[in-house]
């Protein structure tokens, strides 16, 4: 089996993001679902770089192929489509899910990049010199209603948890830190902690690549999401040296050694708050300026090895294997 003969079901015909702008670049057939529809994928290896790029085609086009799913935190029933041979995914977590759902499949954890993306970007240029929190993502991100079923009854469907933002600015002295959001609709959120006395930087959406001189702004990483398949941010961020406290999701379990080069600290669920808020908060006030300079060099050495061109080398044998 030739790498140069795998179609990469990609997005062309929608909103590109960092796994397959970087994974892409080595691609040699790249298409998208209206070609796929043209082609047909009878007798095709192929390989979807997300579980909706596959089941939105018709069955009729899928039909007689060999198929790898790259799974994020949603739709892993795909992996149970009889052209599917094997799944792909970021964390182990995932891994273990994707394995109750297809036992009989293979399923493949690849490491993705990142640790190297925002390095030649990131700056630092306000002049607070208040220890900040980073935020970033999309503020009105939200749960499927799949997803929200294993969360109680009238529980926000909010995934990067948003809520908990101000309980925790509540929790802290605001003369000693302050917050800096990358990625758009934080400004309710900004706002709020502006009318409090908080020193808030936010550039708003900026456009990539140019938004990663923001996330040398920061000096912790707060990552307190209910779900994430990643997220890349996590590895962005440590790659700059920044402290990361994160719910355990994602790939954060995978990456973190509580104390060691980051926190991990509980779920929210959407009904304990106060413990989230509570933990978080206690957690930041334990590392000063100088514990965290110090902690930057070996943060950045515990994911030396998270690039792309890693994670690249990993799916072409990851393809060698499954499509063999």
């Amino acid at each position: 089996m030739s790498l140069s003969s795998v179609v990469h079901l990609g997005s062309r015909d929608h909103e590109r993001w960092s796994i397959q702008r970087e994974a892409l670049a080595v691609a040699d057939v790249e298409i998208s679902q209206k070609e796929a529809l043209k082609m047909g994928l009878s007798g095709r290896d192929v390989l979807a770089w997300c579980p909706a790029y596959w089941h939105e085609l018709p069955e009729s086009c899928r039909r007689g192929s060999r198929a790898i799913c790259f799974f994020h935190h949603t739709e892993q029933w795909v992996l149970r489509d009889p052209n599917i041979v094997a799944g792909v995914c970021m964390n182990s977590a995932m891994q273990r899910e994707l394995h109750l759902i297809c036992p009989d499949k293979p399923v493949y954890l690849a490491r993705v990049g990142g640790a190297e993306t925002a390095r030649e970007h990131a700056g630092r240029e306000h002049p607070s010199g208040k220890i900040r929190l980073l935020i970033t993502g999309s503020g009105s991100a939200g749960l499927s209603a799949g997803e929200m079923l294993t969360y109680p009854d009238g529980a926000s469907s909010l995934r990067k948890s948003p809520e908990l933002l101000l309980s925790i600015a509540d929790r802290l002295d605001a003369t000693h830190y302050a917050f800096v959001f990358v990625g758009p609709n934080w400004e309710s959120y900004a706002t709020a902690l502006r009318e409090r006395g908080w020193t808030v930087i936010h550039p708003g959406l900026v456009a990539d690549p140019l938004h990663y001189q923001y996330l040398g702004e920061g000096d912790i990483y707060l990552m307190l999401s209910r779900l994430e398949g990643g997220p890349l941010p996590l590895l962005e961020t440590m790659g700059l040296g920044i402290w990361p406290i994160c719910t355990p999701t994602g790939m954060a379990p995978d990456i973190i050694r509580h104390g060691d080069n980051g926190f991990l600290v509980s779920a929210f669920d959407g009904s304990n708050g106060d413990q989230v808020a509570d933990e978080v908060a206690r957690l930041i006030r334990t590392l000063d300026r100088r514990m965290l300079l110090a902690a930057r060099a070996p943060i950045r050495e515990s994911v030396i090895d998270r690039t792309w061109r890693n994670f690249k080398r990993e799916m072409e044998q990851i393809m060698r294997q499954a499509f063999s």
